[in-house]
């Protein structure tokens, strides 16, 4: 999707169908994230606190394969570049079509696992908006495009 500028809003949702049939690639949303298998990005960990930041991130973690989500602080923010991940608690489970969802609306960081709200926290701080990071679907790209 390159580096689509209307992809970086204050409020937002991201959500995806994915059915988990193997290992999976991790990437890095920097320090202070997670580190995840991608389903739906806008960046991944390259620089923090300026257009390099990563917009959000939803994934499976690696580890123990509950979802997480990530995004990060903008410039009108108290501390520009910082993350705010959400963990999940429900494993996804292999071979099975899921619904997963992240949702910002200005305050509150809600994930959500086939309908169900997994983790919330209050953040109530602006996301990044003007990353010049690529959006991609199942994988996480910087602002040249690579991995």
């Amino acid at each position: 999707m390159g580096v689509a500028p209307g992809l970086g809003c204050e409020r937002f949702t991201l959500e995806t169908w994915f059915q988990r049939t193997g290992a999976g690639v991790s990437a890095s949303t920097g320090t202070g994230g997670v580190v995840a298998i991608p389903l739906v990005t806008k960046g991944r960990a390259e620089a923090d606190g300026d257009n390099r930041d990563l917009n959000y991130f939803l994934g499976i973690h690696a580890t123990d394969g509950v979802l997480v989500a990530d995004f990060e602080e903008g410039a009108g923010g108290t501390r520009p570049g910082k993350n705010h991940p959400v963990v999940g608690v429900t494993a996804v489970t292999s071979d099975v079509w899921h619904h997963a969802a992240a949702s910002y609306d200005g305050t509150k960081w809600q994930l959500f696992l086939d309908g169900e709200l997994e983790a919330e926290l209050i953040v109530g701080r602006p996301p990044r908006g003007d990353s010049i990071q690529h959006a991609a679907l199942g994988g996480a790209l910087n602002s040249s495009g690579a991995r």
